[in-house]
């Protein structure tokens, strides 16, 4: 079966997308730096795709989301973006996809600009292309949301899922502000029950193991 790692982006459509320090180097060496990068996703990708997973560790990230509708609202946050990109939207000279490419473009770099300054590094963090795969139905959305949760386990940053910081395992016990679209999510299990939901939700990463026959559809995920 033949994978795009680099689908366009479709409006309602659900994307496992994740990249790499280039060579493997680290592309976070602190907290602050985790931080900081979802402070930058807030910024430029938050406002275009509903977030429904992520896991940051010290070499690379993954994220879990689904596009957002271009409505009317969406293309006036467009126009305020102020770049070129955003202009020939608005002009209709590029669709939806060019746009959010470039939204992700400006992410790493930006990222990449303050990273390099504070560890004294020059040239290129991430490398070049970051992966977009679609993720075509239930089933795998949901093997993937509690996958990327245990990636940790799986590159030995941490022994159990639970104790790594910066993924989005926590927020889905929480009921803090957030930007990932928990509560929805949580709908899925139990549309009546939040807390139900949730015990449902944990059970299902607790009852978690490695399918290869669904890694096949992403067998290059790290």
């Amino acid at each position: 079966m033949r994978i795009n790692y680099w689908a366009k982006f479709e409006e309602q459509t659900h994307y496992h997308i994740y990249n790499r320090g280039i060579n493997g180097e680290s592309i976070f060496a602190s907290d602050e730096n985790q931080r900081y990068f979802l402070s930058k996703w807030k910024k430029f990708i938050h406002p275009y795709f509903d977030t429904i997973a992520y896991c940051l560790m010290p070499n690379h990230f993954h994220f879990l989301v689904r596009v957002k509708i271009a409505t009317e609202e969406i293309r006036e946050k467009i126009e305020k973006e102020n770049t070129s990109k955003a202009s020939q939207f608005t002009n209709n000279e590029i669709n939806y996809n060019t746009f959010l490419e470039d939204q992700f473009k400006r992410l790493f770099s930006s990222y990449a600009l303050a990273f390099n300054r504070e560890q004294k590094r020059t040239g290129t963090l991430f490398q070049k292309r970051f992966k977009r795969i679609i993720v075509a139905d239930e089933r795998k959305l949901w093997y993937l949301l509690i996958y990327i949760h245990h990636n940790p386990i799986h590159h030995q940053f941490c022994q159990n899922y639970t104790d790594w910081k910066y993924s989005s395992y926590e927020v889905y016990k929480s009921d803090a502000a957030t930007l990932i679209i928990r509560e929805e999510v949580l709908s899925w299990l139990d549309g009546n029950d939040t807390q139900n939901a949730k015990k449902i939700f944990l059970k299902h990463h607790e009852d978690f193991k490695l399918d290869k026959k669904m890694m096949q559809v992403h067998l290059d995920v790290e």
